[in-house]
């Protein structure tokens, strides 16, 4: 038992060797340095990241062209082979922002389409009507038949109107005109 006493207490204990990994070093070297470097610049990297997802959302769902033309697909219910067909439209008349399309009605005229697009003209039509309504002008510049409501009779005013009042002045009372000639 007195050699596992001596072996016992020949160990070191553990607050001497942590120390002692501290007395060992005594300065910092470049490992040290650059290992700070690199967490920094992790900070600084996750900040940006998400200092960048929150300004997106504010901004607006629709930051891109892309996204506005879809939402005002689904928008206007329209399948996926009618936003197809408006895609090619946009890209045919070299539209940046496919978009405009549900803006500017001149872009569906039919001078407009081109002859690529000639055999999609009855579609394009009823797809032009569904967006902008049925009142829209024909491309030949012709007024849509509108739908007229009939017209309900005016209401009668709430209170009885009465004739404005007069001075009754009789006629020998009133003075005689001057005649400033003489």
């Amino acid at each position: 038992m007195n050699l596992i006493a001596c072996i016992l207490f020949a160990q070191r204990s553990r607050g001497e060797s942590f120390r002692e990994g501290f007395r060992s070093r005594g300065t910092t070297g470049h490992d040290d340095v650059l290992l700070g470097l690199l967490i920094v610049v992790a900070l600084l990297a996750g900040m940006w990241a998400i200092s960048r997802l929150v300004s997106q959302r504010r901004r607006g769902a629709y930051s891109s062209p892309r996204q506005l033309f879809r939402a005002l697909c689904q928008a206007h219910h329209l399948s996926w082979s009618d936003s197809r067909l408006l895609r090619r439209v946009a890209r045919d008349q070299g539209l940046r922002e496919p978009a405009r399309l549900f803006l500017e009605i001149q872009r569906w005229e039919e001078k407009n389409l081109g002859p690529r697009l000639a055999t999609h003209y009855a579609r394009l039509k009823s797809l032009r009507n569904q967006i902008f309504g049925p009142a829209v002008t024909n491309p030949t510049g012709e007024p849509a038949a509108r739908r007229t409501r009939p017209t309900a009779p005016s209401a009668l005013p709430l209170f009885p109107s009465l004739p404005s009042p007069t001075l009754d002045v009789p006629p020998w009372t009133a003075e005689p005109p001057v005649n400033n000639l003489g």
